[in-house]
């Protein structure tokens, strides 16, 4: 709303009083001329048309034809019938009260308006009075009385102005303020947000690093162990071997003096030895059971190695990986969360070392490894039937892609763009954290400069498709700017 707005609207206020006022002079001219009725009539038929008149001009055509217009077609009835009436009445002193009030109850939106319909009442006024034979002394008494109330009232207004319009420059100030107030509260919320993703990857790094330190321990102190066992085992093995032969060498003997009588008895103590024994069973079982077990050692070797890999500390700087080979360690680093529920497929193309953070993208692969399975266990449930991760990898240009597939149930079009918030999660207490794919995320996109994107088809499953520089030079001009 503009000032002039304003201003019309303080005057349709004060319309109400100018009415009561223009009420009270008609009443005293009444008073004055009472008794004569025929005058008391023509005065009652007067404000009959005039107050209306005035009512329609202040609630309709100061809006519609604007202030000017509006004011002039006003003063234009009011004076006609004003001076016609006073001139019929024969100029009674109620009459002169009108240029008094006129001054008073003008508003000074417009002050040479107003000054001039001031005049135009005091000038018409006082010249048809005076052509009337009418005494100087009125004219002269209520025009000066009228110019004192139009100085009062010009005052008055100029006051009402200076207020409004401070009013409206402290609206400005406070439509300022408050969109400043907007745009740090936006950025506060953007850096608070920030702040606990931050915080939250912090957090996850420091336990990361604590655990990894941790199971790297475990895994070197197993590896000993392990070493140890399965030196012993080889050697237990080549022993049976080279028992096994000397057991031939003995039967072989054996069959040869089998057709001395005199040695008979010492045929039957070993046959008899030998079926307590059960040698035949254990020359059949013996070197199986000692080559699984060997094989089972060298599964826990290789357990143990992918331990050591994952949990390496991280680096500081970028480093050349073998992204096929952290892929199988983290495949196997994971088996414990998809054996049950999953087969495991994989599809690994000849790529060059790629410059990165190793710790790093080998933890961005496990939380989605991890989430494919998850994913793949809500549909398998309470069933025999396992699902499929599929894992494939290919050069495009100077980036490495890796694909990783599920067979889940795929992905609501109503939470697609917040799978990557943090502390989101779809899963039940105690399963899901809502970190694993913000964390992937972030290493993919914020710390290598590669992307991180999805696709997924309900009742069919999910392909995330991690994008990787081969020569890490994207992440460094990433860094480059974020520090400029």
């Amino acid at each position: 709303m503009t000032p002039q707005d304003r201003y019309i609207e303080v005057t349709a206020r004060l319309n109400k009083l100018n009415t009561a006022g223009a009420g009270a002079i008609s009443l005293l001219t009444l008073i004055e001329k009472w008794g004569t009725w025929r005058h008391v009539m023509v005065i009652a038929a007067v404000q009959v048309l005039v107050i209306p008149w005035n009512v329609l001009v202040s609630l309709v055509l100061l809006k519609r034809v604007g202030l000017v217009r509006g004011e002039v077609l006003r003063t234009v009835v009011n004076l006609g019938s004003g001076v016609a009436l006073a001139y019929y009445l024969d100029w009674p002193v109620a009459c002169w009260l009108w240029l008094p009030y006129v001054a008073v109850a003008f508003d000074h939106v417009d002050d040479r308006l107003a000054a001039g319909i001031t005049a135009a009442f005091c000038v018409v006024m006082d010249s048809v009075a005076l052509f009337d034979g009418v005494a100087v002394r009125y004219p002269m008494a209520f025009t000066m009385l009228a110019f004192f109330c139009s100085l009062i009232s010009k005052v008055r207004f100029d006051a009402l102005r200076a207020m409004l319009v401070r009013s409206d420059d402290q609206m400005r100030e406070i439509a300022s303020a408050h969109s400043e107030l907007s745009i740090a509260s936006e950025r506060l919320h953007s850096e608070m947000k920030a702040r606990q993703h931050a915080e939250v990857e912090l957090r996850h790094a420091q336990k990361l690093e604590a655990v990894g330190r941790l199971a790297a321990g475990i895994a070197h102190e197993i590896n000993t162990p392990v070493q140890f066992v399965g030196d012993n085992l080889r050697f237990l093995r080549e022993a049976n071997d080279d028992l096994l032969l000397l057991i031939e060498h003995y039967r072989s003997a054996l069959e040869r003096i089998s057709g001395d009588p005199a040695k008979a008895d010492i045929i039957a103590d070993v046959n008899q030895a030998e079926d307590t024994a059960d040698l035949s069973y254990l020359i059949d079982h013996l070197p199986s059971a000692l080559g699984a077990t060997q094989e089972g050692l060298a599964r826990i070797a290789t357990i143990v190695r992918s331990m050591k890999e994952f949990a390496h500390p991280n680096q500081k700087e970028m480093v050349p990986m073998d992204l096929n080979q952290g892929i199988l360690t983290t495949l196997t680093i994971a088996r414990s969360e998809y054996k049950h529920v999953a087969e495991v497929e994989t599809n690994l193309a000849d790529l060059p070392r790629i410059t990165c953070f190793p710790g790093d993208v080998n933890q961005a692969l496990l939380n989605i490894i991890v989430n494919a399975a998850h994913a793949i266990g809500d549909v398998v449930a309470g069933t025999a039937n396992k699902g499929r991760i599929t894992v494939r990898t290919e050069l495009d240009n100077e980036f490495v892609q890796v694909a990783i597939s599920d067979s889940g149930g795929g992905i609501p079009q109503d939470i697609q763009n917040l799978i990557f918030d943090p502390f989101f999660t779809t899963k039940e207490v105690g399963r899901g954290t809502g970190q694993g794919l913000a964390i992937a995320r972030s290493i993919v996109v914020e710390k290598h400069g590669g992307t991180l994107t999805f696709e997924t088809k309900m009742g069919e499953g999910t392909t995330f498709l991690l994008r990787l520089p081969v020569d890490g030079r994207h992440s460094q001009r990433m860094k480059a700017v974020k520090a400029a």
